[in-house]
């Protein structure tokens, strides 16, 4: 009898001791984890301890904004490895989408800046400043920008919207300004624009602006949406 039990408590030890670490219960107390947890995490391979450290951390961070218990009572070291890698795996999907839609919406923007630029060529005439005139009831410096804008297409013009960037030397961005004209521009006519805003010295791009100097700078057509008499629209997404 004695050696019976002897040897049924040696297939226990045994078993217990061949259990594989995947299987052992996440305690819900965190206290414990050093002396339950620690052990079976350690067994694992590089690659599951690291999904499992990389879960613990996820559920942490989920129960500061949830104020909740983001580990399910009873969750394995295994469930949790399990749940980590098929949320990286979504992650992955997710991320390929997005990088897909940003092409496709790049290359879309990129087409209909082309069509824009095509049908039109929008550059400016005149960067200019107008001083403040109390007089004329002009309460504050004022910038001036006049913009011509031809229509290169075989069709009448009704409307053309975009911005012209300004850019230094080095070809970094120092300011822009937008336009919007709903004029009837003719095939080989051209329209002038001319915009004001109010000068603020406190604001860097207008006192970049007000600064630069003719022959340092250059500016660039970046288009919207060209509008035709005849219904067709051509409009360039926004980027993400």
């Amino acid at each position: 009898m004695f050696k019976t039990t002897f040897i049924a408590l040696a297939v226990v030890v045994a078993l217990s001791g061949c259990s594989k670490p995947q299987e052992t219960i996440i305690p819900t107390d965190m206290s414990q984890w050093d002396k339950e947890l620690a052990p079976s995490v350690k067994k694992l391979s590089e690659e599951d301890r690291q999904a499992f450290t990389s879960f613990v951390m996820r559920a942490k961070m989920s129960e500061i904004f949830s104020k909740g218990n983001a580990i399910p009572l009873g969750m394995t070291i295994g469930d949790a490895i399990t749940s980590q890698k098929k949320w990286e795996e979504e992650q992955k999907i997710k991320a390929a989408e997005e990088l897909a839609l940003k092409e496709k919406i790049h290359k879309e923007a990129l087409e209909a800046h082309k069509k824009i630029a095509s049908a039109a060529t929008v550059a400016l005439v005149k960067l200019d400043q107008r001083p403040k005139d109390y007089n004329a009831r002009r309460y504050s410096d004022q910038q001036v920008f006049i913009v011509a804008i031809q229509n290169n297409s075989q069709k009448n013009m009704a409307g053309i919207s975009g911005r012209v960037v300004f850019t230094d030397i080095f070809d970094k961005q120092i300011g822009d300004v937008s336009f919007s004209v709903a004029e009837k521009i003719m095939p080989g006519q051209t329209y002038t624009w001319t915009g004001v805003r109010d000068y603020n010295q406190f604001m860097r791009e207008h006192r970049m602006l007000w600064e630069a100097e003719e022959g340092k700078y250059k500016t660039s057509f970046t288009p919207s949406e060209v509008i035709f008499e005849d219904g067709e629209r051509i409009k360039a997404p926004k980027e993400l």
